[in-house]
């Protein structure tokens, strides 16, 4: 099992917010870093004690565990791709429509010989997503 790990650089809150509204989840727990400062830190920011040390969301079957990062730089990448695959097309545009804002799209919606829906984005905080349907393609 792969558990996919998405940091922040303060912003996990917001993004925790974000991503429940786009899939319909729950923030299984949340962790913030309160009065821990990580070792090695020598100059944690000032709101620290509300940034998120640690919380995890179910996504389409799958925890996804979030923090804001201290300890090193992060900034938008695209080096992970994480693929959400759902039942319907429907299902598909639906999460599509709402990543898709203040995102850049990588692959527009698009039916294939092995999905009804993929689409490719990186959302507005960096990341990198793949939506697929289960459904199979309509043949004609």
């Amino acid at each position: 099992m792969v558990t996919p790990y998405i940091t922040f650089a303060g912003n996990c809150n917001e993004a925790l917010e974000f991503y429940q509204t786009v899939f319909n989840s729950e923030v299984l727990m949340s962790l913030p870093y309160g009065d821990y400062v990580p070792e090695g830190v020598t100059a944690p920011p000032a709101n620290l004690k509300d940034w998120i040390l640690h919380a995890e969301m179910n996504i389409c079957d799958t925890v996804f565990w979030f923090a804001d990062e201290i300890a090193e730089p992060v900034s938008k990448g695209n080096m992970i791709k994480l693929t959400t695959k759902v039942a319907s097309a429907q299902a598909a545009q639906k999460i599509f429509n709402v990543l898709s804002i203040d995102a850049q799209i990588t692959l527009p919606p698009t039916a294939t010989f092995y999905s009804s829906f993929h689409a490719g984005l990186t959302d507005r905080y960096g990341v990198s997503w793949n939506i697929v349907a289960e459904e199979a393609p309509n043949r004609v």
